[in-house]
């Protein structure tokens, strides 16, 4: 648990382009996501090859944490049976999982901010428009081998952690930002969401918020922005 737990602590802060930079957040950010450090071209010269397999089982446990409050498939944690050590344990990895989660979508959404860093752009359209679809298909394709790889659909459960904001306002705010990245990014997404009725549970979310937690406040704000705006992409390129 100590081990899990520390690994996970250092996923956050690889994540954050603020804590270690742009190019290793970009990686760090794509092993979540898609389970590989391959990057579209940004180390096009480098010759190195990489075992992704431990990239792969990275990205399936966070998944596993934020889906099923688990890693893998025999470690099981049910609720009512934990004794309270192992249950707060497991529920400070759900909420890291939940970080991890919430920084790498919005460094990909944010891919933009690479382009004052020469390395990075080389070989690249740098296009609003490229960086775009390189941000949906991301996010698809994320979406899509998560749903595949649990029974639980990803956006629901995000949506399902938000309706808890009363209770638990800081996973809230995680899982506020998680579907507000994945709206904004993917088209199917937002649909989704839509049908799943997350607008109810996030102005919900929002006047838990308003009352007790700005940033649950500021992110559930935002992510009502992105429902209601039938083509927010478009609407931000123009």
């Amino acid at each position: 648990m100590d081990a899990r737990q520390l690994g996970l602590e250092s996923l956050c802060l690889l994540t954050d382009p603020t804590k270690t930079g742009t190019m290793t957040a970009l990686m760090a950010s794509r092993v979540v996501l898609l389970g590989t450090a391959q990057d579209g071209g940004y180390h096009e010269d480098d010759n190195l090859i990489f075992d992704e397999a431990p990239f792969q089982e990275i990205r399936q446990a966070i998944l596993s944490l934020i889906q099923l409050r688990r890693i893998g498939d025999t470690d099981d944690f049910d609720e009512s049976a934990l004794h309270t050590e192992e249950e707060e344990h497991i529920t400070i990895l759900h909420n890291l999982a939940l970080a991890v989660l919430a920084n790498a979508l919005d460094v990909i959404e944010n891919e933009e901010r690479c382009e004052d860093i020469p390395e990075l752009t080389r070989g690249r359209l740098d296009t609003a428009s490229s960086r775009t679809s390189s941000a949906s298909s991301i996010c698809d394709s994320f979406l899509n081998e998560a749903n595949e790889c649990h029974a639980r659909e990803l956006i629901n459960t995000l949506i399902t952690e938000l309706g808890k904001a009363e209770q638990k306002p800081h996973n809230a705010c995680l899982s506020a930002k998680c579907i507000g990245s994945l709206c904004r990014a993917s088209e199917e997404a937002r649909r989704r969401a839509k049908e799943l009725g997350a607008k109810t549970v996030v102005q919900t979310a929002l006047d838990v918020g308003t009352r007790t937690h700005l940033k649950l406040e500021t992110e559930c704000v935002k992510v009502m922005q992105t429902l209601n705006n039938a083509n927010p992409v478009d609407e931000a390129n123009n």
